[in-house]
């Protein structure tokens, strides 16, 4: 038979020390702040209880001792959140669980496979869960504002991807109407030969918008570039959808850039944000 020796004092200390930041991660996910008081109050019950475990005769048997282990990381959350209402205090269980099978087996995987100091796998776990949860935030950011964009000019339809930008302000001087922005490869996608050539004629400012001309300019100013001037066409319609949301528009202006609106070419169209009312 193998035999363990444990020190609890060093014990206890562990599981608090990883309660603790576990419970810290909880609350950044959950946008919610726990004093430290609550913190260390909570973290020493999953202490207190993972000592338990392992001094009374629990931990022989392996239904019981993960029985035991589910009950105090339940009341390690509930003493954490209970404060906050009977939804909150739920949450606050479920991502504490979540968390804890998580950072549990990377902190497992840090000790056992790269040997490294118990206060060292600590602090990468964290950072590991950190970062992570980071990244996913910006990613989800990232799409908040991009929607699917559906522009049609009589027949012709392209489906492109459009940021909500509240930046983008840019109306028809003449009759206040909101202006979205897209790429000159995009636009062209639905005009003809002859149109494309007017678009160029627009862009190069060798025509102006005057007759049955199929752009006009409209005058725009932003940051960094000054002022200036876009040709703008009117569209058929347009419709933009974000999830099981959708707006279908007729008649729409939209000014056309030479230069892509994103550089990464995560999407191709700048919205007006007055499209949404």
């Amino acid at each position: 038979m193998l035999y363990y020796e444990i020190y609890l004092d060093v014990y206890f200390l562990e599981n608090l020390m990883l309660n603790f930041l576990i419970l810290q991660l909880t609350g950044i996910i959950q946008k919610e702040t726990f004093s430290v008081r609550r913190k260390l109050l909570a973290s020493g019950i999953g202490a207190v209880g993972a000592c338990l475990i392992v001094v009374l005769p629990i931990h022989k048997s392996r239904i019981v001792s993960a029985a035991c282990s589910i009950l105090f990381c339940f009341l390690t959350a509930y003493a954490a959140g209970k404060k906050r209402g009977s939804r909150g205090w739920q949450q606050t269980v479920y991502v504490y669980g979540i968390l804890s099978l998580f950072l549990g087996s990377i902190w497992q995987i840090f000790v056992t496979y790269l040997k490294l100091p118990f206060w060292l796998a600590a602090a990468a776990g964290y950072g590991t869960a950190r970062l992570l949860w980071n990244c996913r935030r910006r990613a989800k950011a990232e799409t908040k504002y991009l929607y699917d964009v559906t522009l049609q000019k009589g027949t012709k339809k392209i489906l492109l991807k459009g940021l909500l930008d509240s930046g983008n302000q840019l109306t028809d001087p003449l009759t206040d109407r909101p202006v979205h922005i897209t790429d000159y490869n995009e636009i062209c996608r639905l005009l003809s030969e002859a149109e494309i050539q007017e678009l160029d004629g627009f862009l190069d400012m060798e025509l102006c918008g005057q007759g049955d001309a199929l752009f006009r300019y409209i005058p725009y100013h932003s940051v960094g570039e000054g002022r200036g001037i876009l040709p703008a066409i009117t569209l058929d319609s347009m419709e933009i959808k974000h999830g099981e949301s959708a707006w279908n528009t007729k008649r729409v202006l939209v000014a056309v850039s030479r230069r892509a609106v994103s550089s990464g070419g995560k999407y191709q169209m700048i919205l007006h944000p007055r499209i949404l009312e």
